[in-house]
């Protein structure tokens, strides 16, 4: 019974949009050519001057006229955001585990913004209070002071948007330490010591929770929660360590690329 729980959770794990194409991009070749490369996931051809940076690791280059770009030699023992950025295309982000992962050339896709796309925030950023062990998923990566315990920022949606479906998306998240995330083996914590899942609020009504750590996640905003033509807000809160203490011990975590996408 224990075997089959563990299958069930890595098939829903699986069925996540870790890479989601359709929203914001995704890795569709790995290994299979001789250099990383970037392209439009529409009409597939060459996308040049994307910028490609790892932030934790201070580095940062752009695709040539060819749509290649090279990764530096660096040693990665936690799971560690990868960005793209390109004028008119969605912001796109992917959690590399390894060194391996940068060894093997890899095809990113970049979709085009459409028009009611809003991004709310492209930098890293990190929420906590600063106190994690080394078992914390992605400890061994964190290299900014958290900012708080919870992220919010304003911005206007239009009334044409209550015409689309809206979600909140997060292009890459680590750090969470939830019992879910346990279970997937995404951290070494102690089962007893997990955090409750990182929550998201939208105009103060609570829209979702975030329970492991990947790329391309997304919550559908209801529209009836949407303000016409006026200022709206996306609050996220991370998740706090359920273990008995005498003081409230917030789960670090780091997360990147949030922006609303409208379909």
């Amino acid at each position: 019974m224990r075997k089959l729980k563990i299958l069930i959770l890595f098939l829903i794990y699986l069925s996540l949009p870790v890479s989601a194409t359709t929203y914001s991009g995704g890795v569709t070749k790995i290994g299979q050519q001789e250099s990383n490369k970037i392209i439009d996931s529409k009409t597939k051809q060459p996308v040049e001057f994307a910028k490609i940076s790892i932030p934790q690791q201070k580095f940062r280059t752009f695709s040539d006229m060819n749509g290649n770009f090279e990764l530096p030699d660096i040693k990665i023992k936690q799971p560690t955001i990868l960005n793209v950025e390109k004028e008119g295309y969605r912001p796109f982000s992917l959690t590399i585990n390894n060194n391996h992962s940068l060894s093997n050339p890899m095809q990113i896709e970049i979709a085009r913004s459409e028009p009611f796309d809003i991004n709310l925030d492209s930098e890293i950023i990190h929420l906590g209070d600063n106190s994690f062990s080394k078992n914390s998923a992605s400890a061994g990566d964190f290299k900014l002071k958290s900012s708080g315990a919870s992220y919010s920022k304003d911005f206007i949606m239009t009334e044409n948007a209550k015409k689309s479906t809206n979600y909140l998306c997060i292009g890459s998240i680590c750090g969470l330490d939830t019992l879910l995330a346990k279970k997937m083996g995404q951290n070494k914590i102690r089962t007893s010591a997990y955090s409750t899942p990182t929550e998201v609020f939208f105009n103060n009504q609570k829209i979702g929770e975030i329970k492991i750590n990947g790329d391309g996640q997304r919550i559908k905003i209801p529209n009836s929660l949407i303000k016409a033509d006026a200022k709206n807000q996306i609050t996220i809160k991370t998740g706090h360590n359920t273990y008995a203490s005498n003081h409230l011990d917030y789960d670090d975590i780091e997360m990147m690329n949030i922006s609303i996408l409208s379909e």
